[in-house]
């Protein structure tokens, strides 16, 4: 029997990589160590060194291929939808939808000490948001990168939302659980406004006493919801158990495995995921493959295995507005993913190997033999690029070579 091509996402301890002989040059993000996989921790290792494909030997391999595993309270299937909008045209939507919840989430959680905790004002919010991912997901999912550490807790409340009703369109959630999972998104986080700020924007490694303080928000932000007269389980479920782990480790009750909503587990990877890509004044952001790699590592502990898997699936190894640079040197932002081949997005080329600024154009690497991403760009990097721009230039796609 041949080797069989599989995403490094569905590896799995006991399969047995085999090096086909196909070029570096070629197929860069193709892992080809020859061996066994021995263990989860070499999986993740893999994944966080940015390649997303292997040949494995199904003969030599101890273990078959897994099947998608049920997930409880989603749809019938993940799913990719078709975007019915240009990225170009949704963006200006999505950055007016941005921006609103942006301002929504600052004066609702700088308000909860003033009074009960108004719900049904953030409704038309989330709708917004659904409804822009529903027209192009990549749009918000690109703004979302676009992050600093000034006022993050609202910033990452909004991200937070976007990636995990994101997850749950992937998931298969219909309509009426997808606004759940967003006013849970929302809210996941507004026990926080109850922290002395002092600890909460504290730029240092908390103490173990602070740390316990810290850990009270969960529980905060649920006693505080409780309030609300009519507020759904859903909601209530997400924003206390966001912090438990399908391992039963987690906070503030140590929950194990099915004793976690669903929609908790959501918010958890989308949390984790925010977090881990996010600048703060004490950190510099992951590019996207080491962060999956750090939260593959921990599948089966945080959570359900098969919930990091889907994530990584739904988001890709270059999520769009990813700075990369390429196997020519010309760098570029992605304006377009593929999902059947995660190495090879579109890519809108703006910057020569020597740094100078070009008539922006987009690249579709499946169709480009010869080039391929060599390595996402860092922060310090992307002088020179309005990804914005970029991203809603027309003019660009229209341009594709």
């Amino acid at each position: 029997m041949p080797p069989i091509k599989i995403a490094v996402a569905d590896l799995q301890p006991g399969m047995y990589v085999v090096d086909t002989g196909i070029s570096w040059l070629k197929a860069p993000m193709l892992y080809a160590e020859q061996g066994l996989i021995a263990s989860e921790e070499k999986i993740a290792e893999i994944i966080g060194q940015g390649y997303t494909e292997a040949y494995y030997d199904p003969e030599q391999s101890h273990v078959c291929p897994k099947q998608e595993m049920s997930l409880d309270g989603a749809g019938d299937a993940p799913r990719k939808d078709e975007a019915r909008a240009p990225l170009a045209e949704e963006l200006v939507q999505a950055r007016t939808v941005y921006a609103d919840s942006f301002r929504h989430v600052k004066k609702f959680m700088r308000s909860i000490q003033s009074g009960p905790v108004d719900i049904a004002a953030s409704e038309p919010y989330v709708e917004g948001i659904i409804s822009s991912l529903s027209r192009n997901a990549d749009a918000l999912i690109s703004l979302s990168k676009l992050k600093t550490y000034d006022e993050y807790t609202y910033v990452h409340s909004v991200n937070v939302t976007i990636f995990a009703v994101a997850f749950a369109r992937y998931l298969g959630f219909d309509d009426s659980k997808l606004h759940l999972v967003g006013m849970a998104g929302l809210f996941h986080d507004i026990g926080k406004e109850l922290i002395p700020p002092e600890i909460l924007n504290a730029p240092r490694r908390l103490t173990d006493a602070e740390f316990e303080i810290m850990r009270s928000h969960a529980l905060l932000g649920y006693e505080e919801l409780k309030k609300v007269e009519g507020i759904a389980s859903e909601i209530l479920a997400g924003v206390v158990q966001h912090h438990e782990k399908h391992n039963g480790t987690g906070y503030p009750r140590r929950l194990v495995g099915r004793q976690i909503s669903i929609y908790a587990h959501i918010l958890s990877v989308a949390d984790c995921y925010d977090a881990l890509s996010a600048r703060r004044v004490y950190k510099d952001p992951l590019p996207p493959s080491k962060a999956l790699g750090i939260m593959y590592g921990m599948r089966g502990e945080a959570w359900k295995p098969d919930f990091v898997e889907n994530f990584i699936k739904m988001l890709g190894i270059y999520p769009v507005g990813t700075l990369v640079e390429l196997s020519t040197g010309h760098r570029g932002v992605v304006s377009r993913s593929n999902h059947n081949f995660p190495a090879q997005p579109c890519v809108i080329v703006a910057q020569s190997p020597e740094g100078q600024p070009l008539a922006p154009r987009t690249m579709d690497l499946a169709a480009q033999r010869n080039v391929s991403i060599t390595r996402t760009l860092k922060d310090d990097e992307a002088a020179g690029f309005d990804v914005l721009a970029l991203l809603g230039d027309q003019n660009a796609e229209a341009a594709l070579v």
